[in-house]
């Protein structure tokens, strides 16, 4: 199977699929904005907050921790940076732990291809597409 990044924006937690996470870097006071794009290996990318994308607050945007420098798709457009509140570490979820979503679909649907759920930790994440829509950002 796979590997994934874990990570959370606020009480979501999403699982990334590892290869196309560029770098992870921690935010500090000053570089957080709400500017549509950031800075990144002397590339200017864009940017976003993963909460908003998610639908939730949009006042934890100053709070934000940390920066994921990801590919949305396999094409060689640039990365984009999304801005998360925690990153939990790495997982290789089996098949059994691999479940369809449930309830309504919303929106935010779109961007996952299921829930993983591991009883032994006591952990669910959402897994998040490899190839994300071209309009993900809003």
């Amino acid at each position: 199977m796979a590997q994934f990044l874990h990570i959370r924006v606020e009480d979501i937690d999403l699982l990334l699929p590892a290869l196309q996470v560029h770098e992870v870097i921690g935010l500090e006071q000053q570089s957080r904005s709400a500017e549509d794009h950031a800075i990144w290996r002397d590339q200017v990318i864009a940017s976003c907050d993963l909460g908003y994308v998610l639908q939730r607050c949009a006042t934890a945007l100053s709070h934000r921790q940390y920066g994921v420098v990801y590919s949305p798709d396999d094409s060689d457009a640039l990365p984009v940076l999304m801005l998360i509140d925690e990153v939990l570490g790495l997982r290789n979820p089996t098949r059994e732990q691999l479940h369809k979503l449930p309830g309504v679909m919303t929106t935010a649907h779109g961007l996952f291809d299921g829930i993983w759920i591991d009883n032994k930790l006591g952990l669910k994440a959402y897994c998040v597409k490899t190839q994300l829509p071209a309009d993900f950002l809003g």
